[in-house]
Protein backbone atom coordinates (compact mmCIF):
# COMPACT_ATOMS: atom_id res chain seq x y z
CA UNK A 1 0.00 0.00 0.00
CA UNK A 2 2.78 2.41 0.94
CA UNK A 3 4.55 1.52 -2.29
CA UNK A 4 1.42 2.44 -4.34
CA UNK A 5 1.21 5.81 -2.59
CA UNK A 6 4.89 6.53 -3.27
CA UNK A 7 4.57 5.52 -6.94
CA UNK A 8 1.41 7.64 -7.33
CA UNK A 9 3.11 10.59 -5.63
CA UNK A 10 6.20 10.27 -7.82
CA UNK A 11 4.01 10.07 -10.92
CA UNK A 12 2.12 13.20 -9.85
CA UNK A 13 5.42 15.09 -9.36
CA UNK A 14 6.57 14.07 -12.87
CA UNK A 15 3.25 15.15 -14.45
CA UNK A 16 3.29 18.52 -12.65
CA UNK A 17 6.95 19.09 -13.59
CA UNK A 18 6.34 18.38 -17.28
CA UNK A 19 3.27 20.64 -17.31
CA UNK A 20 5.19 23.42 -15.58
CA UNK A 21 7.93 23.28 -18.23
CA UNK A 22 5.32 24.23 -20.83
CA UNK A 23 4.26 27.23 -18.77
CA UNK A 24 7.74 28.68 -18.42
CA UNK A 25 8.80 28.81 -22.06
CA UNK A 26 10.69 31.92 -23.05
CA UNK A 27 8.43 34.63 -24.46
CA UNK A 28 8.72 34.94 -28.24
CA UNK A 29 11.11 37.65 -29.35
CA UNK A 30 9.19 40.76 -30.46
CA UNK A 31 9.67 41.84 -34.07
CA UNK A 32 12.21 44.59 -34.72
CA UNK A 33 10.98 48.18 -34.69
CA UNK A 34 9.76 49.36 -38.13
CA UNK A 35 12.07 51.46 -40.29
CA UNK A 36 10.59 54.75 -41.50
CA UNK A 37 11.59 56.53 -44.71
CA UNK A 38 10.40 59.79 -46.23
CA UNK A 39 10.39 61.54 -49.61
CA UNK A 40 13.71 63.21 -48.78
CA UNK A 41 15.28 59.73 -48.65
CA UNK A 42 14.02 58.75 -52.11
CA UNK A 43 16.71 56.78 -53.93
CA UNK A 44 18.12 55.38 -50.69
CA UNK A 45 18.85 51.74 -49.90
CA UNK A 46 16.98 50.20 -46.99
CA UNK A 47 17.85 46.91 -45.23
CA UNK A 48 15.12 45.11 -43.30
CA UNK A 49 15.48 42.18 -40.94
CA UNK A 50 13.07 39.27 -41.24
CA UNK A 51 9.73 40.39 -39.80
CA UNK A 52 10.68 44.09 -39.78
CA UNK A 53 8.09 46.43 -41.32
CA UNK A 54 8.78 49.45 -43.48
CA UNK A 55 6.81 52.70 -43.07
CA UNK A 56 6.88 55.18 -45.96
CA UNK A 57 5.80 58.77 -45.19
CA UNK A 58 5.21 60.96 -48.24
CA UNK A 59 3.89 64.56 -48.43
CA UNK A 60 0.42 64.66 -49.92
CA UNK A 61 -2.59 66.88 -50.47
CA UNK A 62 -5.61 64.78 -51.42
CA UNK A 63 -7.82 67.86 -51.94
CA UNK A 64 -5.90 68.46 -55.20
CA UNK A 65 -6.87 65.01 -56.48
CA UNK A 66 -3.31 63.74 -56.23
CA UNK A 67 -2.41 60.72 -54.19
CA UNK A 68 0.50 58.33 -53.91
CA UNK A 69 0.09 55.10 -55.87
CA UNK A 70 2.17 52.05 -54.98
CA UNK A 71 3.55 50.47 -58.16
CA UNK A 72 3.37 46.72 -57.57
CA UNK A 73 6.45 44.89 -58.90
CA UNK A 74 6.30 41.46 -60.55
CA UNK A 75 8.50 39.79 -57.92
CA UNK A 76 7.60 41.46 -54.62
CA UNK A 77 9.46 40.81 -51.37
CA UNK A 78 7.20 43.30 -49.56
CA UNK A 79 3.43 43.55 -49.40
CA UNK A 80 1.33 46.57 -48.57
CA UNK A 81 -0.20 46.14 -45.12
CA UNK A 82 -3.65 47.66 -45.67
CA UNK A 83 -4.59 50.94 -47.34
CA UNK A 84 -2.51 54.06 -46.86
CA UNK A 85 -3.54 56.52 -44.17
CA UNK A 86 -3.46 60.32 -44.20
CA UNK A 87 -2.12 62.48 -41.40
CA UNK A 88 -3.12 66.14 -41.75
CA UNK A 89 -0.51 68.81 -41.12
CA UNK A 90 -1.04 71.01 -38.11
CA UNK A 91 -2.00 74.32 -39.68
CA UNK A 92 -3.03 77.49 -37.86
CA UNK A 93 -6.80 77.75 -37.75
CA UNK A 94 -7.26 74.29 -39.28
CA UNK A 95 -7.11 75.51 -42.87
CA UNK A 96 -9.33 73.55 -45.24
CA UNK A 97 -7.42 71.94 -48.09
CA UNK A 98 -4.12 71.89 -46.22
CA UNK A 99 -1.74 69.08 -47.04
CA UNK A 100 -0.29 66.43 -44.84
CA UNK A 101 1.45 63.09 -45.03
CA UNK A 102 0.32 59.87 -46.68
CA UNK A 103 1.58 56.86 -44.74
CA UNK A 104 2.16 53.42 -46.24
CA UNK A 105 3.02 50.33 -44.19
CA UNK A 106 4.71 47.38 -45.88
CA UNK A 107 5.54 43.98 -44.44
CA UNK A 108 8.19 41.55 -45.70
CA UNK A 109 6.97 38.47 -47.59
CA UNK A 110 10.29 36.73 -48.14
CA UNK A 111 14.04 37.44 -48.25
CA UNK A 112 15.29 39.24 -51.35
CA UNK A 113 15.59 42.62 -53.04
CA UNK A 114 12.93 44.91 -54.47
CA UNK A 115 12.77 48.35 -56.03
CA UNK A 116 9.96 50.08 -54.18
CA UNK A 117 8.22 52.75 -56.28
CA UNK A 118 5.50 55.25 -55.46
CA UNK A 119 4.00 57.70 -57.97
CA UNK A 120 2.18 60.90 -57.02
CA UNK A 121 -0.63 61.21 -59.53
CA UNK A 122 -4.34 61.70 -60.10
CA UNK A 123 -5.68 58.15 -60.42
CA UNK A 124 -8.15 59.01 -63.22
CA UNK A 125 -5.52 60.60 -65.49
CA UNK A 126 -4.22 57.95 -67.88
CA UNK A 127 -1.09 58.44 -69.97
CA UNK A 128 0.13 61.35 -67.85
CA UNK A 129 3.52 61.29 -66.17
CA UNK A 130 3.43 61.35 -62.36
CA UNK A 131 3.95 64.72 -60.68
CA UNK A 132 6.54 63.09 -58.37
CA UNK A 133 8.07 59.69 -57.73
CA UNK A 134 9.68 58.18 -54.67
CA UNK A 135 11.84 55.07 -54.98
CA UNK A 136 13.72 52.91 -52.48
CA UNK A 137 15.94 49.90 -52.95
CA UNK A 138 14.86 47.45 -50.26
CA UNK A 139 16.67 44.31 -49.14
CA UNK A 140 14.91 41.89 -46.79
CA UNK A 141 17.26 39.55 -44.90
Amino acid sequence: MLQQILVSGALAVVVVSVAACGLFKAAPKPPPEPITVSASQSGASVALAAGQDLVVRLPSNPTTGYRWIYVEPKEAVLQVDGPSTFEASQSPGGAVGAGGTEIWKLAPLKPGQQQLRFEYRRPWEQGVAPAQTATYSVTVQ
